[in-house]
């Protein structure tokens, strides 16, 4: 609301003062890794307003978020949060030794609060539940507003009512994160973003600009060199899945739809990622195992973590999502849409929103003789994959554009502030 002065010049100079204030935003993360958790809020805070606000990214001092933010030229402030849990165990999300051993370092609430008070922060911003539930005490002992990214889509129950009471806003990522329980109107839905100019799709479909979306068209870099390095077969459909390498994502079920393939077509699957947690290894390594006593070790390619997916989407044919838990709003998949590739993957948490009849298909979790079934029919029939490919670029223009989504957070900042 304006300023009233009975001198119109000094009341447009307050009006323009007020609106010029650049507000300082604090993100919380307490993973270690770079899951797609991390990728989003890295990509949330390049597109982010400079002009209007200041990013400082609180995480764990070591971790791999704190590298890459820091890389991109993001004050990093070291914290003593609680890590991010082990979700392998599907049944047991949230332990009661979880719980204790977050308990035990509550001392971060007042490294916060002097953080809050040196950096003069003006909203926090929490990128996971645990950072939602430390931030949020901060927060109401600070008074200042405290917005969550919700980004999963399991229920942690007393947590979320705990940590729905602190919040003043939530992003949710998809409408299967939605809490049932907490008004409509506290709950915002922006999905994930990509960036569609570094997302060209294959060649077989035809680029079309969004002009709600400016950015500026890029090519993939690298391509020949990495099939080549992948030793990749050039009259093979390729399909695979760009993933953290966790049990939870069912890549033993793919690769054991793999062996039941038909020799023709032929069908290379490729399974890029790494390990996130250090128990993750020894998955790595029975996929491996299994690959070779089924006899398709030459048809199964672990490419290792690659910090550049572009090039590997821009020659998959389909990629692949077996999750066996509900995942909010998987990365995998707003990425290939936007690379106009089609999607196989399980109905389970935000998937089955954003994968559609047009875009992909959707087969029933460590299910491998639907996985095999759903891949032998995208792999016969190249016209479908190229309809489902434009169909998947529409979707992501239309839902995905960083830029877009970035703008819609800054909106939701703005009528907390």
């Amino acid at each position: 609301m304006p300023i009233k002065d009975s001198n119109p010049s000094i009341e447009w100079v307050k009006v323009r003062t007020v609106q010029s204030k650049r507000y300082n935003i604090l993100y919380l993360d307490s993973g270690s890794g770079i899951g797609g958790g991390q990728r989003s809020l890295l990509l949330l805070l390049k597109h982010l307003d400079a002009t209007r606000f200041r990013s400082f990214v609180g995480c764990l001092g070591d971790s791999m978020l704190a590298a890459a933010a820091r890389k991109e030229g993001h004050p990093v402030i070291p914290l003593d949060l609680p890590k991010q849990h082990d979700k392998g165990d599907k049944t047991r999300r949230f332990t009661f030794d979880d719980i204790t051993r977050d308990l035990r370092q509550v001392k971060v609430i007042l490294q916060l609060l002097g953080v809050l008070q040196e950096k003069q922060i003006d909203l926090i911003h929490a990128n996971s539940l645990a950072a939602g539930l430390i931030g949020g005490v901060a927060a109401k002992l600070y008074g200042v507003p405290i917005v969550m990214h919700k980004r999963y889509a399991t229920a942690y129950g007393v947590l979320d009512r705990l940590c729905e009471a602190l919040l003043d806003r939530v992003i949710l990522v998809s409408e299967a994160t939605r809490w049932t329980f907490a008004p409509h109107s506290k709950q915002a839905l922006i999905y994930n973003g990509v960036e569609l100019s570094k997302l060209e799709p294959s060649s077989q479909v035809e680029r079309q600009r969004n002009p709600a979306c400016p950015d500026e068209i890029g090519d993939p870099i690298g391509v020949e060199t990495l099939r080549a390095d992948l030793n990749l077969d050039p009259n093979a459909v390729l399909v695979g899945i760009v993933t953290r390498i966790t049990p939870e994502k069912g890549i033993h079920t793919l690769i054991e739809a793999t062996a039941k393939l038909k020799a023709s077509p032929a069908v290379q699957l490729l399974v890029v990622g790494g390990p996130y947690f250090p128990k993750d290894a020894e998955y790595i390594n029975s996929l491996k195992v299994q690959a070779k006593k089924l006899g398709i070790a030459d048809r199964v390619i672990f490419t290792g973590f690659l910090e550049d997916t572009e090039a590997i989407l821009s020659f998959l044919d389909v990629v692949l999502l077996a999750s066996t838990i509900p995942e909010a709003c998987p990365r995998t998949i707003i990425e290939a849409m936007a690379a106009g590739v089609p999607v196989i993957a399980t109905p389970l948490g935000g998937s089955k929103e954003l994968v559609t009849p047009e875009t992909g298909i959707l087969v029933p979790a460590e299910d491998p003789d639907a996985f095999a079934e759903a891949i032998t029919q995208l792999a016969e029939d190249a016209e479908r994959r190229k309809q489902m490919g434009k169909a998947c670029r529409l979707r992501a223009e239309q839902l995905f554009c960083a830029t877009q989504n970035a703008r819609l957070t800054e909106d939701l900042y703005l009528d907390l502030l």
